[in-house]
């Protein structure tokens, strides 16, 4: 039974989300085994709870429907666990008030648990360049959120990386960690890779409550390749891997704390080894590994990549060999594809990979927030697919996903999702993803990378996104709105800026090139309007650290179309006699990740200025 105290100090938290007037002298929590259930009778509502988070969700569910006289709302648990878990590792570190906003609003929507990604984003004991300028959580900043969650009912739980995905600890100097075998991962085996797993666990355990931690293990793609080939010889990746298992474990159980890693390794090792195939060529992982791998192992397994429930059945059953608890992150917010989320892409695969689930028997879900890629998207201009994930995982209909969404916001849920239309061509293109705001903005008017491929009537989707949420620049998340209304507004310019541009040099029409200098004009003053906004959202979701990323991008692309409309007045003066870049033959061949109807889904490095890079090598995307 949760104390009334605890219960006050709920209430006067979730007060700040949902603007609630609550008298406790109408209300009664009643502790029970049986979910939740949120009843009014004859002006009494009796709230009847089996978890602490209940107290929270049951607020929202009061304030929705505090117009109806009597009323019974009762929720039923498939899952044990549902998390949402943030990416706080891709220069955006979400700061902490943000982060308590979030728990605020996870709470209310069904939500038990929260993982804050961090790779190197987080204070680690007696390792002072972990995380260093980087905007690192302090370990008083992290046990501050984990208090804060704890009070709500969301168990806060750490979620890291203890062999790959650790590049930005490379640009160090190598005496702090000279414990890498090749890429990003960790030399495995060596004693200053467990010194700092070990300073990594001493820190968890201090700073959070959760005695369960996400280590990551996952895209070590490269180990044992590297200095551990050439001390070790080759070995089997299942043997390396396991064996840094082990070592995890022993500093694991050394702390009180059960790991949880991400599955991907083990199953992928075995799909690349012919030994690891049955008869019809199914993946069957031979029991002497499956006996090696310690019991007390939580595994999750992460798929966001199908909107039908059978895109997850192949995968899913090869976890069924496996005894350990399984975790399955079967969704993302997909909001690593730029400046704006797939909201709804997002929710199609939710639902699919929830339907899979239950039918699988998970009990823990995870939906995913990753920011790789840049991490220019916002947390909040999420928020329908955050909710839609919980929701669907509790059964609970369409109807009141968006009439609760609407009271916890203060926004209608279909105008919400109108963020995204820029990016899914106002909602044409649902079935996959593409980011056609990203690649637009940063392709480079005279290389023209894209151009070749991309179609210049659909400029107009642009037009049209901007026109829908145009009047939405009011209320606590009317900053998203204008964000992506400059960007819209920037991208109708530009999105065929360069194929009218190589055209009309290429058929000499020098009118035609005096008018697309006036439009570079145009381009760049509303990029200097949404680099403005931008900033400003950036600021009030995130720690600042990281924002140097995205305005030296932005900066870059201005100087870089200042420069382009310098080139092209001293052709049209007769200066010069060519522009080399768009006498070129663009090649389609040569663009990566093309979707259908002209449009790409593009990385960073990909999308960025042009086909040359800034060092001449590219290790990883950030």
């Amino acid at each position: 039974m949760v104390k009334m105290s605890s219960i006050n100090k709920i209430i006067d938290e979730i007060k700040k989300e949902l603007n609630l007037n609550l008298s406790l002298e109408n209300i009664e929590f009643i502790k029970t085994d049986s979910g939740l259930k949120v009843e009014r009778k004859n002006s009494k509502i009796t709230v009847f709870y089996s978890k602490k988070s209940d107290i929270a969700r049951s607020l929202l569910l009061i304030k929705a429907n505090q117009t109806e006289s009597d009323y019974s709302i009762k929720e039923n648990y498939v899952f044990e666990d549902v998390c949402l878990m943030i990416d706080c590792s891709r220069n955006a570190v979400r700061n902490v008030e943000t982060v308590k906003k979030l728990i605020r609003n996870i709470a209310v929507m069904g939500y038990n648990s929260l993982m804050l990604y961090t790779e190197d984003t987080y204070e680690v004991n007696n390792e002072p360049m972990f995380g260093y300028l980087r905007g690192r959580y302090s370990k008083s900043e992290l046990k501050e959120l984990d208090a804060y969650a704890k009070d709500l009912g969301i168990e806060l739980i750490p979620c890291v990386q203890t062999l790959a995905h650790l590049n930005q600890l490379t640009r160090y100097s190598l005496k702090h960690f000279n414990c890498f075998d090749c890429s990003d991962i960790l030399l495995v085996g060596h004693e200053r890779t467990y010194e700092l797993i070990d300073n990594i666990f001493s820190t968890l355990a201090e700073c959070f409550s959760s005695r369960i931690a996400h280590i990551g293990m996952d895209e070590a793609w490269l180990l044992g390749r590297g200095k551990y080939l050439m001390i070790n010889g080759y070995k089997n990746p299942f043997d390396i891997i396991l064996s840094h298992l082990y070592k995890i474990c022993e500093i694991a159980e050394k702390y009180g704390i059960t790991p949880m890693i991400w599955s991907d390794m083990f199953w992928r090792i075995a799909y690349a080894d012919e030994n690891c195939k049955d008869a019809d060529g199914k993946v069957k992982i031979p029991k002497e590994i499956l006996e090696k791998i310690p019991k007390n192992l939580i595994l999750c397994h992460w798929d966001y990549h199908s909107i039908v429930p059978e895109g997850f059945t192949e995968k899913l059953e090869i976890h069924k060999q496996f005894e350990n608890e399984i975790w399955f992150a079967g969704g993302t917010s997909m909001d690593n594809r730029g400046f704006i989320p797939l909201l709804s892409y997002s929710m199609n695969t939710a639902k699919a990979a929830i339907k899979e689930a239950k039918k699988f028997g998970i009990k823990h879900l995870v939906e995913t927030s990753w920011g790789d890629n840049g991490g220019e998207c916002a947390i909040f201009s999420q928020l329908p697919a955050i909710m839609q994930y919980s929701y669907t995982a509790l059964g609970v209909e369409e109807e009141r996903l968006k009439k609760e969404f609407e009271t916890l916001t203060g926004y209608e849920f279909d105008d919400f999702i109108k963020i995204e239309h820029g990016q899914n061509f106002c909602g044409k293109h649902k079935a996959d993803f593409a980011n056609p705001l990203k690649y637009g903005l940063y392709n480079d008017v005279f290389s023209g990378y894209v151009d070749v491929v991309i179609n210049a009537e659909d400029k107009v989707f642009f037009a049209k996104a901007k026109d829908e949420i145009k009047n939405m620049f009011v209320g606590q998340y009317g900053y998203l709105f204008e964000t992506a209304y400059a960007l819209n507004d920037l991208m109708f310019v530009k999105y065929d800026l360069g194929i009218r541009l190589r055209k009309a040099y290429q058929e000499k029409n020098l009118n035609e090139l005096k008018v697309i200098c006036l439009d570079i004009d145009t381009v760049i003053n509303k990029l200097e309007k949404f680099i403005q906004v931008y900033r400003r959202q950036w600021l009030k979701e995130n720690k600042p650290n990281g924002l140097e990323i995205q305005e030296i991008r932005l900066g870059g692309l201005k100087e870089r179309l200042t420069g382009c409309r310098l080139r092209l007045e001293e052709y049209l003066q007769g200066v010069t006699k060519t522009i080399p870049e768009l006498e070129e033959t663009l090649n389609k061949d040569a663009v990566s990740r093309i979707k259908s109807d002209g449009r790409c889904d593009l990385f960073s490095y990909m999308a960025i200025a042009s086909v040359n890079s800034f060092d001449g090598f590219i290790d990883v995307d950030v």
